[in-house]
């Protein structure tokens, strides 16, 4: 009996020794004083992601958690799963599956939201120096019937590389056609990418581009980046990577018809100074604050790596409102694990 213990004991041991799980994360801290037109206000914030991943053989399962805390009660804490699908390998076909999002540097991420949907799935597969994908993006909505949320959201593209340049073309769904080319030209880094949109309505179809360069020269880097688009309703994305400022959530008013903020541009500089990173950001947002108001606005931060192995942030923005000016300064703690 002891000998079959032993060997239980030790089969155990052994399996929790080759499972390939890892856990990472990041946690960050945020106080934020808000000035806006002599109204000041003051709000604070906790943030956590868990990411968990597992491995067995070439089919990774990812979960990734967020906790939120707003520091106003239970109310306003939130605990949600994020990211949840599974990624493996069919007879040379890549298979990804579940709940996930693109990021704001995929082909058009910084015109579409990229949000998550349920029931997602991608197909890869690569064809010589080209690589191919289709699937289905699933639905937002909960998943309710039949359906599983597989719905007619097709999506195809494919993307590849000549003379060093990424040219990515992708039909993102029935009315939306992306288009993508990306590289470095003589030391300056550029990205243009498209999204054509066919449709009935007035205030959605037609055209939005987005347009970057960038260069560094004796340790100071410059960007430039514009969005441009026929309707407002195309300029999707709330969360970029880029701006400081976002023209889908800058609208001022839900009205179709008056969700006019249309063109963005923005020139940043970024440079370290003493170990400390800094990034000015100053851009317009055309008829941001009304019909007639552009939306200027300029924005400064700092940040700083510290000897215990957490981040130190401090961004101050100031942008037109329609009496005086709205300041902002957040002071944030952040660290990665």
């Amino acid at each position: 009996m002891k000998k079959l213990l032993a060997a239980a004991v030790a089969s155990s041991i052994t399996a929790i020794a080759m499972a390939d799980i890892s856990i990472t994360g990041d946690a960050k801290y945020e106080y934020d004083l808000t000035d806006n037109a002599g109204t000041k206000t003051t709000t604070a914030n906790t943030e956590a992601h868990i990411n968990f991943t597992g491995k067995s053989g070439d089919t990774t399962v990812v979960a990734n958690f967020q906790l939120v805390d707003n520091g106003a009660g239970s109310s306003s804490s939130d605990f949600d799963l994020e990211d949840n699908y599974i990624s493996t390998s069919v007879a040379g076909i890549g298979v990804k599956a579940g709940n996930y999002a693109s990021s704001t540097s995929a082909l058009a991420g910084e015109i579409e939201e990229g949000g998550r949907s349920k029931g997602k799935v991608t197909l890869s597969y690569k064809l010589g120096d080209i690589d191919l994908y289709t699937g289905n993006a699933g639905s937002s909505t909960s998943n309710v019937g039949a359906d599983q949320g597989m719905n007619n959201n097709m999506f195809a593209g494919a993307s590849t590389t000549v003379a060093g340049q990424t040219i990515h073309i992708k039909k993102a769904s029935d009315t939306r056609d992306n288009f993508g080319i990306k590289g470095n030209v003589g030391g300056v880094s550029y990205r243009y990418e498209n999204i054509d949109q066919s449709t009935t309505s007035t205030f959605t179809a037609g055209e939005a581009d987005y347009v970057e360069l960038s260069g560094t020269m004796n340790g100071i880097t410059v960007q430039y980046a514009k969005l441009d688009a026929d309707n407002a309703t195309l300029l999707e994305e709330t969360d970029s990577a880029v701006f400081a400022l976002e023209g889908a959530a800058a609208r001022y008013s839900t009205s179709t018809t008056t969700k006019v903020v249309k063109e963005q541009d923005q020139v940043a500089v970024s440079t370290t100074v003493d170990g400390n990173k800094v990034t000015l950001k100053s851009g317009t947002l055309k008829k941001g604050v009304s019909a007639t108001k552009d939306q200027d606005y300029t924005q400064v931060s700092v940040s700083r790596a510290l000897s215990s192995g957490a981040t130190a942030v401090v961004t101050y923005t100031d942008k037109d409102v329609s009496a005086g000016s709205h300041e902002n300064l957040e002071i944030e703690l952040n660290v990665k694990f």
